[in-house]
């Protein structure tokens, strides 16, 4: 039987491999004459050589500065008023005085209307003014001393003493036969109207007299101040200073009494609505200065105007009302802001937040070092961050903070530090 010549080479192959396997068994040293023990020795000392040296850790001295302490909201801008300006009477529209989409002092015309026949009406009224007030002048020197109310007195009673002479003459004369009886009937009711006359001259009084004319006078007064207030609402004016935001009405068109003309808005000062947690509520007050930073329009500050008395039920907070000056016109009503409110002012150090500690109760700390180098841990709260630092308070001036290697080192042991520059 044959054997291919390749299964021959193959073994051959293999028990080379097999007796290099065990060639440091059998020999019992390697190449160089060294033993496997003498290695290990060698591993050992090198490894006392290289060994690496004691950790230092960087500590830093706290010098606190004063931080405000702040409360932060977000909120957004509504005008401080809006007015639909009115028409106070119907009449046709002859002109728009003031510019749509710009700025309006209080009282600047604003729309003019056809003022139709109010001047004439009113020269008509004046004119009758003077007619009345010169009746109203008549009355009193008709009553007074030697005027012609005594006069008229005095006449009357002349004239009833001769009718009352002509009533007796007439009786005797009817009693004789002489005259008809109807004669003295006739005298009778000529003496009867010369009594009535005379009462009613006497029963004039002065003082009735001129306040009926009086109040002639001051009827017209009252129509000729309609006419005039209807004069002066032919001029539709702003009733205070604002931005026009639109007309409601066009030239030519007829508008009735009391129509909405015009819009105009208060953008001189806006108002910024914040609402703030019932937990920080108490902490603010009416006048507290409010730093805002408007989206898009950068950063500006504000006044507390207004603090809500009752809470929003859905959210628990309360709305605060922050006055902010517009005068340059860039806001507008509906922009949105970041709203941080000054409440106090604390000493604090700046650190970085990487050498906080948060333990299982979310409470902060920080890792610090007394001079005999045991580290201790001391609780902090942060004032105020700023960027990728924070503001802590709660460190007395002097402490000396831990920095870089402080995650390595835990409370009460001993460490070597040294003293850097910041903490941040």
């Amino acid at each position: 039987m044959k054997i291919r010549k390749s299964y021959i080479s193959a073994l051959i192959i293999a028990v080379l491999i097999i007796g290099w396997m065990y060639s440091d068994d059998v020999l019992g040293t390697s190449s160089s004459g060294e033993t496997d023990q003498e290695k290990l020795a060698t591993l050992e000392v090198e490894e006392n050589v290289t060994a690496a040296p004691e950790l230092i850790t960087q500590a830093f001295r706290v010098v606190n500065e004063l931080v405000p302490l702040q409360i932060r909201a977000r909120g957004v801008t509504r005008t401080e008023f809006e007015i639909d300006v009115i028409s106070r009477r119907q009449a046709f529209v002859f002109a728009q005085v003031a510019l749509e989409g710009g700025w309006v002092e209080s009282g600047a015309t604003l729309i003019k209307l056809d003022k139709g026949t109010l001047e004439a009406d009113i020269a008509a009224a004046r004119a009758e003014r003077t007619s009345r007030l010169a009746a109203y002048e008549d009355v009193k020197k008709r009553f007074r001393i030697g005027g012609a109310w005594e006069a008229q007195i005095a006449a009357a009673t002349a004239d009833l003493e001769a009718v009352r002479s002509n009533y007796e003459s007439t009786k005797k004369l009817v009693d004789r036969g002489v005259k008809k009886p109807l004669a003295k009937l006739q005298q009778i009711a000529l003496l009867k109207a010369a009594e009535m006359r005379l009462i009613e001259l006497q029963n004039q009084s002065e003082e009735l007299a001129l306040s009926a004319s009086y109040a002639q006078i001051k009827a017209v007064d009252a129509r000729i101040s309609q006419l005039l207030e209807q004069l002066k609402f032919t001029d539709v004016t702003a009733p205070q200073s604002g931005w026009l935001e639109k007309y409601h009405v066009e030239v030519g068109q007829t508008i009735k009494e009391n129509a909405p003309v015009a819009r105009i808005l208060g953008l001189k000062s806006l108002i910024l609505d914040a609402p703030i947690p019932q937990t920080q509520i108490s902490k603010i007050k009416i006048g507290d200065i409010v730093d805002l930073e408007i989206d898009g329009a950068g950063k500006r500050q504000g006044r507390v105007s207004k603090i809500a008395t009752s809470a929003n039920q859905a959210t628990r907070t309360f709305n605060v009302e922050i006055l902010l000056d517009n005068n340059d016109g860039n806001l507008r009503a509906g922009m949105s802001a970041g709203v941080r409110v000054i409440i106090d002012k604390v000493p604090a150090f700046k650190i970085s937040p990487a050498h906080l500690n948060v333990d299982e109760g979310g409470l902060l700390s920080v890792k610090t070092v007394v001079s005999s180098g045991i580290v201790k841990t001391m609780p902090v709260m942060i004032a105020q961050t700023v960027g990728n630092a924070a503001y802590v308070s709660g460190l007395p001036d002097g402490t000396l903070l831990l920095g870089m290697g402080q995650a390595f080192v835990s409370e009460g042991s001993k460490i070597t530090y040294q003293i850097g520059e910041e903490a941040n």
